[in-house]
């Protein structure tokens, strides 16, 4: 009974279909990200092996990935920690931003793992490249270009995720002269006066003003007890 009970519960609850990150696999997804990356920059012999001879940590897992520009973690230099998924699939989401053109919608795309690993790879050598560790110029840090050849390496990676990407829409900012031009907007108490001033002209607009009392002539006494008690 206690056999049948326990098949019965494996039955129910599907097996979730897990990734081996073998060094097989580890090698390929690094010579995927760093042949676009070479590529992208126009690296040479030197540069290339200074950027293939990055320590990369490999951890499984959900998690950001990162690259160091300095020691820590037990490495003496530049390093980068790499977050693979569990799964044979995983959600894809990228930075928002108006210059990348592109980006994921917020609930994520999904992906092969491996394909994934490799687009973030690709991200993580960007910030490597800005920040001259393989031995070139160091370029300005953005966020912007590793998004952009983080999209462009799954254009042809995976082309069915490329076309589940959204464009971004830049927001257009209002000039400085026509914010000043603006009028402020009141603040309560002056939006309170206005109102009661307002209030104030259409009564006196509704009752005709009394015409005023003609001098008299006659002389009167005083009295010490007020009239019409």
């Amino acid at each position: 009974m206690d056999a049948a009970r326990k098949t019965d519960r494996s039955a129910a609850t599907p097996r979730v279909a897990t990734l081996r990150l073998t060094e097989r696999s580890r090698r390929a997804i690094h010579a995927e990200a760093l042949d676009f990356v070479c590529v992208r920059y126009a690296l040479d012999d030197a540069q290339r092996a200074a950027l293939a001879g990055l320590p990369i940590r490999w951890r499984r897992g959900r998690g950001a990935s990162a690259y160091y520009p300095r020691r820590a973690h037990g490495f003496d230099g530049p390093h980068i920690l790499l977050r693979v998924a569990n799964g044979r699939t995983a959600r894809w989401h990228t930075y928002r931003r108006a210059r990348a053109r592109y980006s994921t919608p917020p609930e994520g795309i999904e992906v092969e793992t491996v394909a994934l690993a490799a687009a973030v790879l690709v991200h993580e050598f960007t910030h490597a490249v800005q920040h001259g560790a393989c031995g070139g110029v160091r370029r300005k840090f953005s966020e912007v270009e590793t998004t952009e050849n983080e999209v462009d390496f799954m254009r042809t990676r995976a082309p069915e995720a490329f076309a589940q990407l959204v464009p971004v829409v830049r927001r257009r900012r209002k000039s400085r002269a026509a914010a000043k031009a603006r009028p402020a907007a009141p603040s309560g108490l002056a939006a309170l006066r206005a109102i009661v001033l307002r209030a104030a002209g259409r009564l006196a607009g509704l009752v005709s003003p009394a015409a005023p009392a003609k001098p008299s002539t006659r002389r009167r006494s005083r009295s010490t007890t007020p009239t019409g008690s």
